[in-house]
């Protein structure tokens, strides 16, 4: 069964597709619906994930057929959205039940081998390998492993050193998200000295204060050109365009806000942008000082449909306001259940990675494969059985390696 649970695990992270938007953990997840969605309902938040995605699923074909009137349509991009969403809950769902039968580092070390055999089977983008290939695999692979040792020091290096190599190709919002995570598991290290718990709160606080001071520390590094000349000029572009790097990297928000303002109930997932939607998103976007009229907000943004490069603004937009609460959900779990295990001294540094690369994803990703695969596995880790009983704690895998 262990043997099993590995490979389905490799399977459903690889996301190899069959047809169009049915991949090989669709069908798996459907395969073990009976096994995977008991575990998954033994789960503080899981069954309300499982609730809201179907009610989700079933909102975005509803405002695609009202939307219809004014708007064209899309049958293949309505089914290819449905599959996705598909495949977070069954993703989830199956790789809890994975992880009660491996652990969370073997569940995390083989998740990471599918990703890295997904990245075979899609191919490489030749224009930075690593920012958009090789760096979530390689990162959670190499996460797995150092949480394994069970050395903080390890990890701590670990992260460190992927920092460094995401600031070097260019990936400077992987740098900030690692140096954070070190950040914190050193400071997870020195407070099991002081203290053998805290409290969520607090830990809270903390994650708050120190993902400020690591986002500031970074760009400062980048902004004396540590990183390189290239990313020093681009990022005092940025910032001289709109403020804030964060803002100039990412004016796609400005599109986001000015949609679900103007459609507060989502538009669907099989609805195409019309010319009053686009006139919305490129007045967002000038807001920010970014001038919208260069060909990437019509090809890219809305050629297809609805990418606002944010995965709660894509959720919303395309599944409305029941898939905008499936996430927050998934938000409230990865958080509750970070800082539980960070308050005892106990969350690794790929939780902790998870936990900021999902937050992240939330506000400044798309809603694709890379994004789905990370909140997938970071929902599946956090997760906290609703009942445990102290008997069985100590004999159970799934308590044994909660923490690990």
């Amino acid at each position: 069964m262990r043997v099993l649970a590995a490979v389905v695990c490799v399977i459903l992270a690889a996301r190899i597709t069959l047809l169009q938007g049915v991949t090989a953990g669709i069908l798996i997840s459907i395969v073990l619906l009976p096994v995977w969605v008991v575990t998954l309902w033994r789960h503080r938040g899981g069954s309300v994930i499982v609730t809201l995605g179907g009610l989700a699923i079933i909102s975005g074909l509803v405002l695609t057929d009202f939307f219809a009137g004014d708007h064209p349509t899309s049958e293949s991009m309505m089914q290819q959205n449905t599959f996705s969403l598909i495949s977070v809950i069954g993703g989830i769902g199956v790789v809890v039940w994975v992880r009660s039968l491996l652990g969370n580092a073997a569940t995390a070390l083989w998740y990471g081998v599918g990703l890295m055999v997904g990245v075979v089977f899609h191919g490489l983008d030749m224009d930075n390998v690593w920012k958009f290939d090789l760096s979530v695999p390689a990162t959670v692979i190499v996460l797995a492993l150092c949480m394994m040792s069970r050395r903080p020091w390890v990890e701590m290096i670990a992260l460190l050193l992927l920092a460094v190599v995401s600031a070097l190709n260019d990936s400077r919002s992987a740098g900030s998200m690692l140096l954070v995570a070190a950040a914190l598991v050193v400071w997870q290290a020195l407070g099991s000295r002081l203290a053998k718990s805290s409290t969520t709160v607090r830990t809270l606080a903390v994650f708050g204060f120190t993902a400020v001071i690591g986002y500031a520390a970074l760009q400062a590094f980048i902004l004396e050109g540590w990183f390189g000349k290239a990313a020093a000029v681009r990022s005092e572009a940025q910032i001289a365009q709109s403020g804030s790097l964060l803002l100039g990297g990412r004016p796609e928000l400005g599109a986001s806000t000015e949609l679900i303002a103007a459609n507060p109930f989502g538009l669907g997932s099989g609805t195409l942008a019309n010319g009053i939607d686009l006139l919305i998103a490129k007045t967002g976007m000038a807001r920010l000082n970014y001038d919208p009229n260069n060909g990437y907000v019509e090809r890219y943004m809305f050629g297809n449909g609805f990418e606002v490069h944010s995965m709660l603004g894509d959720l919303w937009i395309r599944f409305g306001l029941f898939g905008a609460a499936m996430l927050i959900v998934a938000l409230v779990v990865i958080t509750l259940g970070t800082a539980g295990q960070v308050a005892k001294r106990a969350a690794s540094g790929l939780m902790i990675f998870l936990a900021i690369q999902v937050f992240w994803d939330s506000l400044f990703a798309p809603f694709f494969s890379t994004s789905i695969s990370t909140l997938v596995l970071g929902v599946a880790l956090a997760m906290v059985p609703r009942t445990r009983k102290d008997a069985s704690a100590v004999s159970d895998p799934e308590f044994v390696s909660f923490a690990r």
